[in-house]
């Protein structure tokens, strides 16, 4: 496909490269821009399909100035940069590049770059029309309801969970009116769960100065726009606003989007997205908000004329709202990091997108994948999996591809790959990371081609599968170390999901030893044992290397061993727990995760003379399967000198 290219970049020599490797390969260059301003100039003539733009330009605007434009414009880019420090590449990651291309250009490295971003900004486009889509449809019918207020807010809620998160809401449906009544606020509390107050409840909790109050509400009239305040822009604003800054305080939000609206009779009114998780909001849930604002505005409106959000039969002035989300419900916990993941599970479920589920092992991604392939239009069609670390190099193209009869010595008769296994539904492969590069390179024709040839075969065979692939690996780095394909890993990463570590999500510790207990309890036919306080407090300040599934081993071992239905004892490896921080770390002296994990990972196999697998073996005692910690080893470089 050829593309029309804008080359931003003030160096004659090395634009000029670009522009003979970009002709030569079909595409046609539009111009070419020293500067922010000469770069207006050719977007403004010839709207370019991707702009190659350089970090640094010459006047007072760089690159990154002009990425917040071209983001506003849909355009997508691909930064050229030579010898930038950590600060700045850090600051053009937030501006949501396609790409990144290292001075001086290899011609097949730009070919590939150009590739991955058209294809990248195709899906991506596809998805935001379809969101867009979706939320028009459901907007539509929630104006169209006879419902009560209380439901019409949850409605709107789960409408807008999965495209722009938040942990509360505050919908204003007249800006400008003393009466409080026209405040609603609603909480989540779960994944599809929610809290709706009245606005009174919010008058007692805060003890509120009425102007105060009434100066948060406001919206300003000169300022219409979209608002979004991650961590910096929110801290400036509770500076000059006292109201909002105690609500910042007690609610542990870090971010928000205000979304002013108007109502056809003139009168002013808001909704506020805010959340626990620092600069969660982009430039996408902007454009994503832009064109359903006037349809908004009416279902806010109908929201305000819809009755009082009292029920009149209740003094309870919190009511709870709660939906069973069929294949969700296996995934416990309900802190934000998690409900962030399951979020995107559902947004991405009905698009045939490829997924790359990234987290430490044990973190529960396979029920992530089984989630996405239920809740997709493949659910009825298989869900093949394979783990990319624990077969051999030798046989992994076997396993993937097939093989027919007499292929190589050994091979009997034909066998059907994995992916042929998964035809019409979904292949998931588990640690992609460990694909030796040759393998990759047979991957990455079967996701563009969408068509593979059996080791030995001379037949094409068409394939129709959905691929979701996961990694504890950091792609990226292996990308730069030439450990992983650049166009492989863009062609996997159109959808990320991240799942955090459990020491990230704590909160969710107490519901899955609970239904790790509910789960022991019910295969035994016995009562779930409890745990003391004390116990529990230890779970909570456990590092858990090993994530949730060294959690369910360290639950159902000591159910095993309590001799009574409370457990008051429970053991845990001493050299992690954070029940006062070591000497070294009050003194600042603070250790990365990974060397913390290899310094656990070697005093187990010293404590098991270098033994991996098996009986009384480092895989036993930490929990994990002896392929996984094979894999955690490599990452690591534990190699058997540090052992012995």
């Amino acid at each position: 496909m050829s593309l029309k290219i804008l080359i931003v970049e003030d160096q004659f020599i090395e634009a000029n490269d670009l522009k003979l490797i970009l002709e030569g390969a079909g595409h046609e260059v539009c111009g070419i821009a020293k500067s922010y301003d000469h770069a207006l100039l050719h977007i403004e003539q010839v709207r370019p399909h991707i702009v190659l733009l350089d970090i640094f330009l010459k006047g007072k605007l760089t690159g990154l100035d002009l990425a917040v434009l071209l983001s506003k414009e849909n355009i997508p880019f691909i930064y050229l940069s030579a010898n930038s420090n950590q600060a700045v590449l850090e600051e053009a990651k937030l501006t949501r590049p396609y790409g990144f291309l290292v001075k001086p250009f290899r011609e097949r490295d730009v070919l590939v770059a150009l590739d991955i971003a058209e294809y990248k900004h195709r899906h991506q486009a596809a998805l935001f029309n379809k969101q867009e889509g979706l939320l028009m449809t459901i907007l539509a019918s929630i104006l169209g309801e006879q419902s009560g207020t209380r439901e019409k807010l949850v409605k709107l809620a789960r409408a807008f969970k999965t495209f722009i998160p938040f942990d509360f809401i505050f919908i204003d449906t007249d800006a400008d009116s003393s009466d409080n009544n026209s405040l609603f606020s609603l909480k989540r509390i779960g994944f599809d769960e929610y809290e709706t107050h009245d606005c009174r409840k919010v008058e007692l909790e805060f003890q509120l100065d009425q102007n105060e109050y009434r100066q948060w509400r406001s919206v300003n009239s000169s300022h219409q726009q979209i608002i979004l305040e991650n961590s910096e822009e929110l801290e400036l604003s509770c500076k000059k606003d006292a109201f909002l800054n105690m609500l910042i305080e007690r609610s542990g939000a870090k971010s928000r989007i205000i979304v002013p609206l108007i109502a056809e009779s003139g009168y002013r009114m808001s909704i506020r997205f805010y959340s626990k998780e620092s600069d969660m909001y982009t430039l996408d849930h902007r454009e994503l908000l832009l064109p359903i604002r006037s349809l908004l505005a009416m279902v806010i409106d109908n929201i305000g004329h819809s009755g009082l959000l009292i029920n009149n039969n209740s003094n309870d002035e919190t009511h709870r709202f709660a939906t069973k989300i069929p294949n969700i419900n296996s995934i416990i916990g309900n802190s934000p990091k998690l409900l962030r993941a399951l979020d995107q599970a559902v947004q991405v479920a009905n698009f045939d997108m490829t997924v790359l589920i990234l987290g430490e092992t044990g973190v529960g991604k396979e029920g992530l994948v089984q989630a996405i392939h239920q809740l997709s239009g493949r659910a009825k069609r298989p869900l093949v999996k394979i783990n990319c670390a624990a077969i051999p190099a030798m046989l992994i193209e076997s396993e993937l591809f097939g093989h027919e009869k007499g292929s190589f010595t050994g091979a009997y008769e034909r066998r059907l790959g994995k992916f042929e296994q998964a035809q019409g539904g979904t292949i998931f492969l588990d640690e992609i990371g460990e694909l030796p590069l040759e393998v990759q390179t047979k991957l990455l024709r079967v996701l563009q081609e969408k068509e593979l040839e059996r080791i030995g075969g001379r037949v094409t065979i068409k394939i129709d599968v959905r691929v979701i692939a996961a990694t504890n690996r950091n792609l990226q780095k292996d990308v730069i170390d030439g450990r992983f394909r650049m166009d492989l890993f863009y062609r996997l990463n159109v959808f990320p999901i991240l799942l955090s570590p459990l020491r990230e999500r704590k909160e969710d510790i107490p519901l899955l030893t609970t239904y790790f207990l509910e789960q022991h309890a019910a295969l035994s036919g016995s009562e779930p044992k409890k745990l003391t306080t004390a116990v529990m407090q230890r779970l909570m300040n456990y590092s858990w290397p090993g994530n949730i599934r060294e959690l369910q081993h360290t639950i159902e071992r000591n159910v095993v061993l309590s001799p009574s239905n409370v457990i008051s004892r429970i053991d845990l490896p001493e050299d992690v727990i954070a029940l006062e921080a070591p000497e070294d770390l009050q003194q600042g002296n603070f250790r990365t995760i990974e060397e913390v994990d290899r310094d656990h990972i070697i005093a187990a196999l010293k404590k098991c003379n270098g033994r991996v697998s098996g009986k009384g073996g480092a895989a036993e005692i930490l929990n994990l399967p002896a392929t996984t910690l094979n894999s955690k080893m490599k990452k690591l470089g534990i190699a058997w000198k540090y052992i012995y």
